[in-house]
């Protein structure tokens, strides 16, 4: 009896299951992995990415606006502060002479270079200094110009503001002398000992003009 190797009841095998290349995923069911990113999911991610930045972007541009903006007042104060200086050395250089060369011969509101203080001045330590002879001393006093009309010029190399020499500035000051206070005075002082001495700082910022007051009152102590 010949061995048949068709037994009853079983199937060969007659269609194996197709190979995996890339015809068998082509087909729509797998269509989205061969896609990529559709044009919304591009915008929506660009979207989160963005609204991400904004606020540490906002934070950068905040901060170095307020330190150009600190920056610019702290200069402006000491610039302020440079000019009422610079009136009171004039006083004190005043009073010193009239000691030197005898009771009231150097009146302590005394022009370096003649007369009064004027009401309006621009002074700076470039200037040429004016020398007084006080008895047997000399005395050097800044020098007043009676006028308030020109920026100020910065000397990197000196690391000073002045009018003679150095890179024009946005910034120009200004020094007002009141003797007697203009806008009332101390009662239990005679109005002649007391001088209001004002300096204005003015400077452009991001196009906008900014301006900054300092006042102080000096008195005659001789």
């Amino acid at each position: 009896m010949t061995h048949n190797s068709r037994q009853k009841g079983f199937t060969p095998l007659e269609n194996p299951a197709p190979k995996r290349n890339s015809s068998y995923f082509s087909g729509p069911r797998h269509k989205k992995f061969l896609t990529g990113f559709t044009l919304v999911e591009t915008i929506v991610a660009l979207a989160l990415i963005m609204m991400a930045l904004v606020g540490p972007v906002s934070l950068i541009v905040r901060g170095i606006y307020s330190f150009s903006s600190s920056k610019s007042k702290i200069t402006a104060v000491n610039l302020a502060q440079e000019g009422i200086e610079l009136v009171r050395l004039i006083r004190e250089n005043n009073i010193a002479c009239d000691f030197a060369n005898g009771p009231k011969k150097q009146n302590w509101t005394s022009n370096p270079d003649g007369g009064t203080m004027p009401s309006r001045a621009e002074v700076d330590i470039q200037q040429a200094f004016t020398t007084i002879t006080c008895g047997s001393a000399s005395i050097k006093f800044p020098r007043l110009t009676n006028s308030c009309s020109r920026v100020l010029l910065y000397n990197a190399s000196a690391g000073t503001y002045g009018y003679q020499t150095g890179t024009p500035t946005t910034f120009s000051r200004c020094i007002n002398i009141n003797s007697p206070p203009s806008g009332g005075h101390d009662t239990d002082i005679p109005a002649s000992d007391q001088m209001d001495v004002i300096a204005t700082v003015t400077w452009v910022e991001r196009g906008r003009t900014r301006t900054l007051v300092l006042r102080e009152r000096l008195y005659h102590w001789e």
